[in-house]
Order: C-alpha cells, then structure tokens, then sequence
C-alpha cells in the first residue's frame, strides 16, 4: 500500500467565508430563513463547527452579518431605473419592471421578505427600516411630482409594491385571482397592468398641465383667479 500523503487543500479565512456564505444561501433557497439549521450550513461548508463558533455566537448572529449582502437590492434596482431614463414616467415603469425581474425567481431577497413577515426579529427589523430608508427620496420625489393632483401617487404605488411582493411570495401556494404567477401568461399579464397602471396614474399629471395652461390663458385675458376656479372645476 502507497505510504504517500494526500496533499490537503488548506483553504484561507475568505475562503472559508465564501464556503459558509454559499451553504447558506442553499440552505435558505430550500428552507427559508426560519428553517435552515446551523448544523446543515457547517455540514455543506465542510467546516468543523468551532470554525462556524469561532466567528458567530450563533446563527442570528451569522444572519445578522449574512443579510448585509442583500441590504441594497432595491436600492440597486431604483438606481438602475433612475438611470434608464429623464422621464419620471418611465423612471417609475423600470422601477416596477425591475422588482418584478428581481422576484419572479426564488432567490435569497425573496426568501428576506418572506422572513421579516413572518418573524420579527433585530435582523429583519433592521433590513426592513433600511429599505424603507431607501424608498424616502423616491417617495419626497413623486409626493412633489404629484402635490397639485388629486392623487396621493406613493399610497398608490405602496399598493402596486406590496401587491408584488405578495404574489411572488404567494405563487408557489396556489394562483391568485386565477393569475399563476408560475406561468408567462401570469408574468405578462403583470407586465402590461404595470405600464398599464403607469399610464393611468401619470394621466393625472398631464391633466394638472392641461388646466395649468388653460388657468394662464385666461389670466392673461383678465379673467378674476375666482372664475378661473369656477370655470376649471366644472
């Protein structure tokens, strides 16, 4: 019998950082966040458990660190949309076409949403705070965009927001107003109301310009503000 040694492949400390950061993200895509076991991630890191404790106090603790990773995903997505265009209408479009992109597939962002509704926790407390952190700027944009309509636009879009979350979340359970978020019909039929949607709510816009140059038309003629009021309100 050959007496020669196996060479062992000595991994460095960010080695062994990747190996537990991807056994992780197995383990959540199959389990979720709730039900991944600490045991498994050191078992598909191939790690012996004082390597995991000897950087972790324990998996919230590892969670904690692990989550950072994802912390900018949305904001990744509205900057990219903010880029694609000057135009506050379509900026919004690419937006919303972005965060479908990003949730039609089972991905770690995905499985995030799922836990910080169904956990509450320091971890999920604190990626929520700072998304909505994210959202502010965008949100004082399109409130000033909006303030001489009738529209409250950001309510409105937290609906459209919130309604892709849930039916990304929800389609591996059943489909939703018969719209199977599994298929290309469902993914398309989303697509188009998302522009759909846009178009509804920037009309309001174009309206607000409408009676805008009709007000300074009259005024121009010396019509009195009180029966411009009237005479826009009819």
């Amino acid at each position: 019998m050959s007496t020669e040694k196996l060479t062992r492949y000595r991994r460095t400390k960010a080695d062994i950082a990747e190996d537990i950061r991807k056994a992780a993200v197995d383990q959540v895509l199959k389990r979720g966040f709730s039900a991944s076991m600490v045991t498994e991630i050191i078992r598909r890191a191939k790690i012996e458990p004082p390597v995991f404790y000897h950087r972790y106090k324990d998996l919230d603790e590892f969670y904690s660190e692990f989550v950072k990773g994802y912390d900018y995903w949305f904001s990744d997505i509205a900057d990219k949309a903010m880029k694609s265009s000057d135009n506050p209408k379509d900026q919004f479009a690419n937006l919303m076409s972005g965060l479908q992109e990003a949730l039609k597939e089972k991905s770690v962002m995905q499985e995030l949403l799922r836990w910080e509704v169904a956990e509450g926790n320091d971890t999920t407390k604190r990626t929520a705070t700072l998304r909505e952190m994210f959202t502010l700027p965008l949100a004082e944009k399109y409130n000033t965009l909006f303030k001489d309509t009738c529209v409250d636009f950001v309510a409105l879009a937290s609906l459209l927001i919130g309604g892709l979350y849930y039916l990304n979340l929800h389609k591996e359970r059943s489909s939703f107003c018969a719209i199977d978020m599994t298929k290309e019909e469902g993914l398309e039929r989303i697509s188009k109301s998302i522009n759909t949607f846009t178009e509804i709510m920037f009309s309001f816009l174009e309206h607000r310009d409408t009676k805008e140059d009709i007000a300074e038309r009259m005024r121009a003629k010396g019509i009195d503000e009180q029966t411009i009021r009237e005479c826009l309100l009819m």
